[in-house]
């Protein structure tokens, strides 16, 4: 054979050792193997047909083997082995509500009601006596806390736990003789005005 068919033999060798590494994983071993093949058909080139020719050949590698390993791995998917290893995407109706289900639960956004489980951060929620999953933002959530539903996650509410502010309780008046008996000042209605006067002249 002349050298031009040896370097399209050594790179078409080359090209499909590679594919089948990506359908059949080896450890590396097809990998191996279709690399030197590839370096082979340039050497050859190089060697055997001219500077201009191996220039030609390390082009083509250069522009072929990035789209045979994206088309390769474009088919890998549809393979058996690609359906094993890639399993497929969800359905949409499986991570989504349907149309009517979300517009039932946009109508709970705004609205309070308790967690009905412990939320770490998903469980039940019970809404206007309707009892729902659900998730907290706010992290996990102990059952009866007040929560109120905020937005949607998927087919799931989203929560957050209500705040109230703590009031604080106002003081209890204490009695004059108790705030005397304690050595606490005397309001000024029982404060006696009359010692202060002058003394009469």
């Amino acid at each position: 054979m002349t050298a031009l068919v040896w370097v399209v033999a050594l790179f078409v060798v080359g090209l499909a050792v590679m594919v089948l590494e990506v359908f059949l994983p080896s450890g590396g071993l097809l990998g191996f193997l279709s690399l030197t093949a590839i370096v082979a058909a340039i050497a050859t080139a190089f060697a055997e047909l001219g500077a201009a020719a191996g220039l030609g050949a390390l082009a083509a590698a250069t522009l072929v083997v990035p789209a045979v390993l994206g088309l390769a791995f474009r088919w890998f998917p549809e393979t058996p082995l690609g359906r094993r290893v890639l399993p497929p995407p969800p359905d949409p109706a499986d991570v989504a509500p349907s149309a009517a289900r979300r517009r039932e639960l946009e109508k709970l956004v705004g609205r309070r009601g308790r967690a009905a489980s412990e939320m770490l951060p998903w469980g039940v929620v019970e809404i206007d006596g309707a009892r729902l999953e659900a998730v907290s933002e706010a992290g996990p959530v102990d059952p009866g806390t007040e929560v109120e539903a905020v937005g949607l996650q998927g087919r799931d509410l989203v929560v957050t736990p209500v705040r109230r502010p703590d009031r604080p309780q106002a003081a209890e008046p204490v009695p004059p003789e108790r705030a005397a008996a304690d050595g606490r000042s005397a309001t000024l209605e029982t404060f006696e005005f009359e010692g202060l006067d002058p003394p009469a002249t």
